[in-house]
């Protein structure tokens, strides 16, 4: 069975050329393609009653051929009603799809296939009446705007996965600007319950989070602090949203304690790798997505990171991104102070130096090749694209700011290649 369902799923993607989209949502990973999205990129999109599932071999009876296998789960469907491609099918229609799931005859299933001279078919989907109106529902919404967005809301921990995920994922698509747009619209005492559900997942969190930036009260700045100094870990789920939304409420007076907290170390104690991570995440999403606290502010922030080398490789990319060039001699400095055990932050640092335009850089560039030519090497094999206008390519800036740390802080000395390693 396993074979079957995996072989038909990367079968359907490949017709559909079907390729990885990029989220929007700062702090949210879709989960999978939306009903949306799978209806749009299908030929053909059904409403069909399964009227005829095969008996499946019983594998105890020994080895089976690969083909009786896979005629066990070509099921029959009933076309009910058409979503989409009304000139390749017909209501009444019988088709034949895989379908290695359990449901039984007259269930209702989405169903979506491609090239329509001869319809290949993707796993169906099964539906719930429930599910059945809302994939209806969905159908007629704008592609985009408040409307769009206000729908999901409703569904965001809705009893039924499949709409619960469905929605979330809409969510995730989403840009920042387009949760500020249903600002009034957003249930706020609900979002509050969310957030303090301890069954809601980080992921969701996340969202709420997010979402709650943009409507938040004044009493909300209070509540987020309480969770931020609270060290427990289930207040802290989904940290990297939590302390961007705290920050969007308390603006530059909140950053001492997110400072304090979670970027500045001690003789005695360090914040948590994971902990850090977050935040710095959280001050990219301002220097990115927000004009509440001044660059100024959140670089400053981003350099006491640098008085922890074990971890000044993850804040260097984003001190090229926004043109900090100030922080040249100190960087310069940590690559001839750092060892055999600090040497991953040598290539995060020759990568500032290929972003910054000043004729220094070039100097120092040239002195630090005689220091270690195969950071040189590495740097650039690994980074080529770096550039002189201070903008960081994908690969040592934007695509960091996707990334989750493992919960157990990773071992540097195993990498070579600078924050390739996180």
């Amino acid at each position: 069975m396993f074979p079957i369902k995996w072989i038909s799923l990367v079968l359907f993607g490949v017709l559909l050329g079907v390729v990885q989209i990029l989220h929007a949502c700062p702090f949210c990973r879709p989960v999978k393609t939306t009903f949306t999205e799978d209806i749009n990129a299908a030929d053909v999109a059904v409403l069909a009653e399964l009227t005829h599932r095969p008996e499946r071999p019983d594998p105890d009876e020994g080895e089976i051929p690969a083909a009786d296998i896979i005629d066990s789960y070509k099921t029959t469907f009933r076309i009910k009603k058409i979503y989409r491609g009304a000139e390749h099918v017909k209501i009444g229609q019988e088709v034949t799809a895989i379908y290695t799931g359990d449901t039984g005859v007259g269930s209702l299933c989405l169903l979506r296939g491609v090239q329509p001279d001869q319809l290949q078919w993707a796993p169906p989907i099964v539906l719930s009446p429930r599910a059945q109106r809302y994939v209806e529902e969905v159908l007629k919404l704008p592609e985009e705007g408040p409307a769009r967005l206000t729908f999901f809301q409703d569904y965001l921990e809705d009893s039924d996965p499949t709409l619960q995920g469905d929605a979330f994922d809409e969510f995730a698509r989403a840009d920042y600007k387009a949760l500020g747009e249903i600002k009034d619209a957003i249930d706020h005492q609900r979002l509050l319950d969310w957030i303090n559900d301890p069954e809601v997942t980080p992921s969701n969190r996340r969202l709420y989070f997010t979402m709650l930036s943009v409507c938040g009260q004044p009493n909300d700045k209070k509540r987020l602090e309480a969770m931020i100094v609270s060290g427990d870990e289930n207040q802290l789920k989904g940290l990297d949203s939590l302390i961007a939304c705290y920050l969007t409420l308390a603006g530059p007076d909140g950053l001492p304690l997110i400072e304090e907290q979670f970027l500045r170390g001690g003789n005695f104690w360090d914040p948590e790798y994971v902990h850090t991570y977050a935040a710095i995440m959280a001050l990219r999403f301002h220097g990115q997505e927000s004009t509440v606290i001044p660059k100024d502010r959140l670089l400053s922030a981003l350099r006491i990171v640098l008085d922890r080398p074990q971890l000044a490789d993850l804040v260097i990319p984003d001190l090229a991104r926004w043109k900090d060039w100030k922080s040249m001699e100190r960087l310069v400095q940590m690559f001839k102070d750092s060892g055999k055990k600090s040497s991953w932050v040598r290539v995060p640092i020759i990568n500032y130096l290929r972003a910054c335009p000043l004729p220094e850089a070039k100097e120092q560039l040239e002195l630090l090749a005689d220091i270690d030519p195969d950071a040189i090497r590495r740097a650039t094999t690994f980074f080529p694209f770096a550039t002189k206008s201070g903008q960081s390519s994908k690969k040592d800036g934007e695509a960091n700011t996707t990334k989750e740390p493992d919960t157990v802080k990773p071992k540097k000395e195993d990498s070579q290649s600078g924050n390739a390693q996180k």
